[in-house]
Parts: C-alpha cells; sequence; structure tokens
C-alpha cells in the first residue's frame, strides 16, 4: 500500500512542475484585423500598393511580459517574396520603426538585431496589444487575372522581464495572410494612352510609282488571354458608299497578314508596358491609273475581346 501512495504522490508532483513549461511555449497570438490585407491590384496602373494593417498580439500566458516577433512568406525563395504564383517584390514594415527587419522568407528567426518587440501591460488590460504594420506591393509586378492566396507565419519569442522564457514559437492561420486579387482587365490606346483612333494618310498617289506602305501602332494592356478581330466598313479605299471605283489595299497586324473578318488569338500581355501590335497597311500606286481623282477612305475597326480559356503560346496566332 505504502508503494502505491508515493508512486501516486510522486507523479501528482511530476504534472505539477511539467505544466506551467507547457504554457510558456505558446505566450501569443496573432492576427491581422478585418480585411486589411484583402487587396485588388492592377498590373499596369502606375501606383504601387500602400496599404496600413492592424496586427493584433494577444498575450496568452500571463507570465509573459513581452514577445518579439517576424512575419514570414514561408513558400517563397530567400529574397523574393512572392504572392502565391502571382505578383513579387512585395514588402511588410513595423510603423513605429520602418528600418528594423520585421518581415523575412527562409528560415531566418527573430533575436536581438531584428523583429518587432512588443511589451504587455499589467493585467487582464494588457493582454492585447495592436501595432500598426504596413503593407507595400511595387507597380508593375506582372501578373494575370485571378485570387492569389499566401499565408504568413508568425515566429516570436516570449520574454519575462529581461529572460527568454520557452523555446521559440510559431503561428499559421487563416488570420495571418494576404489575399490578392488580380481583376480581368483589357484597354488599348493608338500611340498615346487614351487615344482610340488613328489614321494613315497615303496623300497624292503617283501612278508610276511601285506599293507604299504606312503604319501605326496599337497598344494593349491585358491580364486575360484576347482575340482581335478585324472588321472593315468597304473592305477598300472609296469615295462613298456604293462608289463603283476603289483603291484595293493589304493589311498586316503583329506581321500578321489579314483581311476584312480576320481574327487574331493572343496571349496576355506584359506588364508593366504590355504589347505593341504594329498595324500595317499596303497599297499599289498603279490602281490610282484606273480611277477618277477624289478623296478615298476606309474605316478598320479592331476590336479587342477577352478569351476564355487558354490561347496559342505565340503571342499571336490567327484563327481559321
Amino acid at each position: 500500500m505504502k508503494r502505491t501512495l508515493i508512486a501516486a504522490a510522486a507523479l501528482a508532483t511530476f504534472l505539477v512542475v511539467a505544466a506551467p513549461q507547457a504554457a510558456l511555449a505558446g505566450c501569443a497570438e496573432f492576427q491581422i484585423t478585418g480585411q486589411d490585407l484583402s487587396l485588388e491590384y492592377d498590373p499596369f496602373s502606375p501606383a504601387p500598393i500602400e496599404r496600413a494593417f492592424t496586427l493584433r498580439v494577444r498575450r496568452v500566458d500571463g507570465a509573459a511580459t513581452a514577445v518579439r516577433f517576424l512575419l514570414a512568406d514561408i513558400d517563397s525563395p530567400a529574397g523574393a517574396p512572392r504572392i502565391s504564383s502571382g505578383p513579387g517584390g512585395y514588402d511588410i514594415r513595423w510603423n513605429r520603426d520602418t528600418s528594423r527587419q520585421v518581415f523575412v522568407t527562409g528560415a531566418e528567426q527573430p533575436n536581438a538585431t531584428n523583429g518587432a518587440l512588443v511589451q504587455f501591460g499589467d493585467g487582464p488590460s494588457g493582454d492585447l496589444v495592436s501595432e500598426t504594420m504596413r503593407f507595400s506591393l511595387p507597380a508593375g509586378q506582372d501578373a494575370s487575372s485571378g485570387d492569389y492566396y499566401e499565408a504568413l507565419e508568425a515566429r516570436f519569442v516570449c520574454y519575462s522581464g529581461d529572460q527568454i522564457v520557452g523555446p521559440a514559437d510559431f503561428q499559421q492561420g487563416a488570420g495571418l495572410a494576404v489575399d490578392l486579387s488580380v481583376p480581368e482587365r483589357i484597354s488599348t490606346y493608338v500611340g498615346a494612352a487614351g487615344v482610340r483612333r488613328g489614321e494613315i494618310a497615303f496623300g497624292a498617289l503617283d501612278p508610276t510609282g511601285g506599293t507604299v506602305t504606312r503604319d501605326l501602332v496599337v497598344t494593349t494592356q491585358s491580364t486575360v488571354p484576347y482575340d482581335i478581330d478585324v472588321a472593315a466598313r468597304w473592305g477598300r479605299l472609296q469615295r462613298r458608299e456604293g462608289d463603283p471605283y476603289g483603291l484595293n489595299y493589304g493589311m498586316k497586324l503583329s506581321g500578321v497578314t489579314v483581311e476584312r473578318g480576320s481574327k487574331l488569338s493572343c496571349t496576355r500581355t506584359p506588364a508593366p508596358a504590355g504589347r505593341a501590335h504594329p498595324f500595317q497597311v499596303e497599297l499599289p500606286q498603279s490602281q490610282a491609273a484606273n480611277i477618277p481623282a477624289g478623296a478615298y477612305s476606309d474605316v478598320v475597326t479592331l476590336t479587342f475581346t477577352p478569351r476564355a480559356g487558354l490561347s496559342s503560346p505565340s503571342q499571336c496566332t490567327p484563327l481559321l
């Protein structure tokens, strides 16, 4: 009987000693508030994303008086943080000391030379501390349309006074993440941003001359694959509707010979510059010998439409 009592007493003593160590191993919890890091990004906008967000640090173990923490991107190459498979180059800073490193990739752990050190207050009212952080993402990062989710990891060390208590710990979860959306978009301009029309002028023709060529450039910025439909009012240069006389011309778009009714399928464009589509018109001047004098013209319309599914691996391919 005595042996049973001694064994029980020894077991009870062991449990009393072990319990505080388990509690100290996780002294704090971290959470980004609300939708602070639910963001929308336009790869073609000249403005970077700069977003302040609140990080709440809650004391879990009453023995902790402070915690030093880092936020880490755990699945990007060292020095090259990327939001899932989307835009790269983002950073996180601590507003109280923007020069201090609080965001890392790779296996770096919090120490005296890095991390944000947060002090807890006295009593239950001091259990919750809010820190203002700043997320930044440079403009012009290449990305296709879609939703990109990047889970972050909080790495932290607990202190009681000047002493480190327990081992270094970490936290992952839905409360620590960047949720980024790149919308479907396509825009075009002729020559300069905002210009939607262009003119190709041949001037006076010389019937004894050869073929003349004129061109302009249409620039496209798109986060999705797209089609280009080629249409023309008449398909030749005329003076008016129903004119029995006209001048035949040839067209090339992005180096591909096209005509009225042609269609090209293109991959999404790189950011931030987009893709230049040279539009070239060739006109044999010898035709001018067989038509009355006058001003001949036509209107060519290029329609850019987002394309569902995959496009050709080459930049632009004719669709039959």
